[in-house]
């Protein structure tokens, strides 16, 4: 490996690995059998085939291509395999509790339910359509009406949210990906923010078909 070295041990290729897994810093790792050697990359520029060396990357190296084990080697060929699976893991973990609407991922600007009981608190029911499953393929839930606003959740084609407010090109939503009864169904006596059970934001209608309502 060439790179950005973060750190240097004596230490055994399991131990090497499991300090770069645990590390979120590092990039990746190799290790020298005969010394043992093990080094920690913060960045990592390149690398190349070495028969004396072992290492591995938590993201793909531009121009790398892996040799193909000799025979009797292929458990080396996991090394990497392993450290990029664990970072690809904690990535996953990391952006689900991003996007977790639990508390403190309420909008900034609330979807406020109007009073009316002889009409339903969300009148109209939507589908999210068109996105393209080669862009980005998802729409944003935002924390206002506005691009600028922070994502507090994404939605999909087919999914069905229940249209409570509208400003412009913005839509006031509250869904939920459980199906679970959001309790805007039926009137509201008193005009307040939505607070739950559901989750609530705003989506531009580009991607939000009405079909009830």
């Amino acid at each position: 490996m060439d790179g950005l070295t973060s750190a240097e041990f004596k230490k055994s290729l399991d131990d090497c690995r499991k300090l770069c897994t645990d590390r979120r810093g590092c990039a990746g790792f190799d290790h020298r059998a005969f010394t043992n050697q093990c080094r920690l990359f913060a960045a990592i520029e390149s690398a190349r085939p070495d028969q004396a060396s072992n290492a591995g990357a938590r993201s793909p190296i531009a121009g790398y291509r892996v040799p193909t084990p000799p025979p009797g080697q292929e458990e080396l060929q996991t090394i990497a395999l392993d450290v990029e699976r664990e970072a690809a893991r904690e990535r996953a973990v990391e952006k689900a509790a991003s996007l977790n609407q639990g508390p403190g991922r309420k909008p900034e600007i609330p979807i406020v339910i109007e009073a009316d009981p002889d009409f339903d608190a969300c009148g109209a029911n939507g589908v999210i359509e068109g996105l393209d499953p080669s862009g980005d393929g998802f729409l944003a839930v935002r924390s206002g009406p506005g691009a600028n606003y922070a994502e507090l959740d994404r939605l999909y084609n087919g999914e069905l949210v229940y249209l409570c407010n509208e400003k412009g090109k913005w839509l006031g939503i509250v869904y939920s990906k459980q199906r679970q009864e959001c309790n805007v169904s039926t009137g509201w006596i008193s005009t307040q923010p939505y607070t739950g059970p559901c989750k609530s934001g705003w989506v531009h209608r580009n991607w939000v078909r009405l079909y009830a309502g």
